[in-house]
């Protein structure tokens, strides 16, 4: 499973370095994938991803240059129907965009009861390897931990200990070193969280969520909106469990912004998710008909 965290970078919208990126063509297309292609069926036109990314202004040439590099990258294959092409999701992608969908969905879900343990990992990696720091940093973000530098991370959830001996076997990273611990009445919590995960920096993340995406309107609903808002809204989100692993309430303020933000990022993912997948299926419907255009 774990040789699997690199392609996750591009679901989570994450540079090599674990650092965030602006979505490109190729991003949103991977949202598409899992937002309206595989509850779908797994299929779709040519034409209707293109048409999907340009609801997100994404131009027609830049959108099958997306859909060739994926295709390349074995997250979806093509059959030819007559002169239009039908795209389908490989049973890899499949299987990652399910679990990228479980880490993404669930974020902020539930606040579970924290019992004051954390996992300490010490790993380091030499020189020589430099070349694998990027991806540790990326899949161990991924899995919770956040950096207290110097080969250092923490993650408040003992139940993330599978996953980082995953990480460190399938990088055969042999010098690390994984156990739980309790802090003592030296240093403070949250202090700790504070270097870990940047908190003041995550809060200002989630308060730009909150006022990009504003409550769900009881009108004025067009499909095609709901589609494109649908994915702006999923391409946002996923950002987020990389950078916070959905922190206890005792590691952060009361008024915690990520609290309101997954509840609004619920919410309107209800709200415009059935509009946005019958457009989705009028749209693909469209061009199954003989009389349209080529894919």
């Amino acid at each position: 499973m774990m040789n699997d965290v690199a392609p996750l970078a591009p679901v989570l919208g994450v540079r090599r370095d674990g650092s965030v990126s602006a979505s490109s063509a190729s991003d949103l297309l991977i949202t598409v994938f899992g937002e309206l292609m595989l509850p779908g069926g797994g299929s779709a036109w040519t034409q209707t991803l293109v048409d999907t990314l340009g609801l997100l202004d994404v131009e027609a040439k830049a959108a099958r240059q997306a859909i060739s590099r994926l295709s390349n990258k074995g997250w979806i294959t093509s059959e030819r129907v007559g002169r239009r092409s039908k795209w389908s999701l490989t049973p890899w992608a499949t299987s990652l965009l399910h679990r990228g969908a479980e880490r993404i969905y669930a974020h902020g879900e539930v606040d579970r009861d924290w019992d004051g343990q954390w996992l300490v990992l010490l790993a380091s990696v030499s020189e020589q390897r430099r070349t694998l720091r990027p991806k540790l940093n990326v899949s161990l973000g991924w899995a919770g931990f956040g950096s207290l530098g110097q080969g250092v991370w923490i993650c408040p959830w003992a139940d993330r200990q599978r996953e980082a001996t995953a990480i460190l076997r399938d990088l055969d990273i042999g010098d690390a070193t994984l156990f739980r611990s309790t802090m003592t009445d030296v240093g403070d919590p949250r202090a700790l969280t504070e270097r870990a995960w940047e908190l003041d920096a995550l809060a200002v993340g989630y308060c730009v969520f909150l006022e990009a995406f504003d409550e769900p309107s009881a009108t004025d609903r067009p499909t095609a909106q709901s589609a494109s808002r649908l994915i702006d809204l999923v391409d946002a989100w996923r950002r987020f469990p990389l950078q916070d692993p959905s922190l206890p309430a005792a590691l952060h303020d009361a008024e915690w912004p990520g609290d309101a933000a997954a509840q609004r990022f619920r919410s309107l993912r209800a709200h415009w998710g059935p509009e946005a997948t019958r457009w989705w299926a009028a749209a693909d419907n469209s061009y199954g008909e003989p009389k349209s255009q080529a894919g």
